[in-house]
């Protein structure tokens, strides 16, 4: 197949959507396909390896630097996607270059598949818009209701987009995880000395530091332990718009690494004892399955993606959402509770294990070309 992905994050961004397009495209030349991509240009990016890479001139989004504006295709890249005659479009992002991607499958009579990553309108709240919620859903609904399907990452995604009111060609399409890379064996004392000097027990949160990731619910819960136990650590892998923020309120026991990629973030993942996940707006989490491939026991808000990753006894503990109190409870108890942490630890492993990246990209693609080849008539037609 000839495929098109518009998107409006993409590599070398940090980001779980930007992340995941990349192992899409990474499967999708394994298999053979021909792809372009039309993402917005960012500095000190290395061109795509897709069979064609179109990258409109971006700027960043005020309210979310790290996110990129950029406008759809002109009329000259157009016609390259023209030439290069995809036979499907796959949107994955809801603003300026996914609406040229609908605008394109709408011109030339394409299959069109939309993804859904991001729970944009519970942002809302965390950046002071919380009355505009009803409006993104709106919105929402209104660019989905063009795909022939729209992809979910979980289950629990799938459920809030039908009680939504989106249209009834969902389908969920799920995430795996390299367990080859992620793994406990990499767990080392010289990478828990440098991430936690002095620290015997260490608590490790992985992802965006902004509003709606609730990180100010683990700050609460962190200095909760604090006064229970003295030799612990919260160290925090991430950046964002909330950084220096969250810094001026941390203690002197939480540590900030910014970005770590690569062996350098399987080895923070190994190094740690329990992982924490606060958010409440997860439609997946790739982090928390990273974790759980590390052999991590996970303490997550039982809300969102996560808490259909997270089996609370099984692999982790899920508490209420928002509620510091119960995350603390839970930190100290996995903390204090070594068997029943290495326990959790050993089904997280296992539960990883059986995220298969190959067989879940078997089904994406499986599923493309059977949209293509339903379409093929109405296209020859």
């Amino acid at each position: 197949m000839r495929i098109a992905l518009f998107t409006d994050t993409f590599l070398p961004q940090v980001n779980g959507v930007a992340r995941t397009l990349g192992r899409w495209l990474e499967q999708a030349r394994a298999r053979g396909h021909e792809v372009a991509v039309v993402a917005p240009r960012v500095p000190r990016a290395d061109p795509s390896d897709a069979d064609l890479y179109i990258d409109p001139p971006s700027f960043p989004f005020p309210l979310y630097p790290e996110l990129r504006v950029a406008a759809p295709p002109g009329p000259w890249d157009t016609r390259r996607l023209r030439t290069f005659a995809p036979d499907l479009v796959h949107v994955a992002t809801e603003f300026g270059i996914g609406w040229g991607g609908t605008a394109f499958a709408d011109a030339n009579t394409i299959p069109l598949v939309t993804s859904f990553h991001t729970d944009f309108p519970a942002y809302l709240a965390g950046y002071g818009l919380g009355g505009l919620e009803r409006h993104a859903w709106e919105y929402l609904r209104s660019f989905h209701r063009r795909a022939s399907v729209t992809y979910c990452p979980s289950r629990i995604t799938l459920a809030q987009l039908q009680r939504a009111g989106f249209h009834d060609r969902l389908r969920v399409w799920s995430r795996g995880v390299d367990a080859v890379h992620f793994t406990p064996r990499r767990r080392s004392d010289a990478t828990r000395a440098a991430i936690a000097p002095g620290a015997s027990r260490i608590l490790l949160y992985v992802g965006r530091l902004a509003p709606e990731k609730r990180l100010d619910v683990l700050l609460d819960a962190f200095a909760t332990v604090r006064r229970h136990m003295e030799d612990v650590a919260l160290v925090v892998v991430g950046h964002g718009p909330a950084a220096d923020q969250l810094r001026r309120r941390a203690g002197d026991r939480v540590r900030f690494t910014g970005y770590l990629t690569g062996d350098a973030l399987a080895d923070a993942y190994a190094a740690a004892d329990v992982f924490v996940f606060p958010s409440e707006t997860e439609t997946f989490g790739n982090v928390v399955v990273e974790a759980l491939a590390s052999g991590l026991a996970v303490v997550a808000a039982d809300s969102g993606g996560a808490a259909e990753t997270v089996r609370n006894g099984g692999n982790g503990l899920l508490v209420p959402a928002g509620d510091a109190d119960a995350f603390a409870r839970a930190m100290l108890q996995l903390l204090a509770d070594e068997p029943l942490r290495l326990a959790l630890a050993g089904r997280a492993r296992a539960d990883a294990l059986r995220r298969n990246w190959d067989e879940i990209f078997d089904a994406l693609f499986d599923d493309y070309q059977a949209l293509v080849e339903s379409a093929a008539p109405a296209r020859v037609a």
